[in-house]
């Protein structure tokens, strides 16, 4: 574990191969931050009732805002982001309406270093897979809307600001939206709630781009 490191650090799975290339894991990996990889559906159950380990406290890299670094570090990543949060407000409120079905929330991400997406809990949320394994063993559980973050520094964040300036209704920040969610579900080894219309708008993405 990396000296100061506050927090026990896991990250829930439906198998290793999924968790070691989460979007999740890339700031706790750029900084060194040792993450507990749990793949066995019963780990979820484990980390309900445990809640701290020798002092520190378990926590999940995928619920809430994500707090690796030095108080330092993450005061500078806050003042970093708040700006540019405000500036992207408009188009986050066009993307979440695009996809109020599915998420709660469109917001800039502290955990990403190379994805342009990712899909978290809140932090007073069930996780997605404590919400699948009730619903395996027949219970009603209502459907838990998540996060869509995105990486304040990748290229597709910059293009769709840029899009949003000169049209704010411009289809493709809609049809954007929905590949970004779909591209997140499928880092965490889920399918798209529609494949086939994720397929289509794939292919013309690609068609655009030739």
């Amino acid at each position: 574990m990396k000296e100061g490191q506050e927090n026990i650090y896991y990250i829930n799975g439906r198998n290793r191969e999924s968790v070691e290339k989460s979007p999740h894991l890339e700031s706790f990996r750029e900084k060194g931050y040792e993450v507990l990889l749990l793949t066995d559906p019963v780990d979820e159950l484990w980390v309900q009732s445990v809640y701290n380990f020798q002092g520190k406290t378990l926590k999940s890299i995928s619920k809430g805002l994500a707090d690796a670094g030095t108080a330092e570090e993450k005061k500078e990543a806050e003042e970093q982001l708040k700006e540019k949060s405000e500036s992207c407000k408009s188009l986050f409120e066009a993307m979440q309406k695009a996809l109020d079905e599915y998420v709660k929330e469109v917001r800039l991400s502290t955990r990403l270093t190379s994805s342009p997406a990712c899909l978290v809990s809140d932090e007073m949320d069930m996780t997605f897979q404590m919400e699948q394994m009730l619903r395996a063993t027949g219970q009603d559980v209502p459907k838990i809307k998540r996060i869509l973050e995105l990486n304040p520094n990748h290229e597709i964040l910059e293009k769709l600001q840029a899009i949003f300036a000169e049209n704010p209704v411009d289809p493709r920040l809609a049809d954007t939206a929905e590949l970004l969610y779909g591209q997140s579900l499928l880092a965490e080894g889920l399918q798209p709630p529609d494949p086939s219309g994720f397929s289509r708008k794939m292919a013309d993405l690609i068609a655009r781009s030739l």
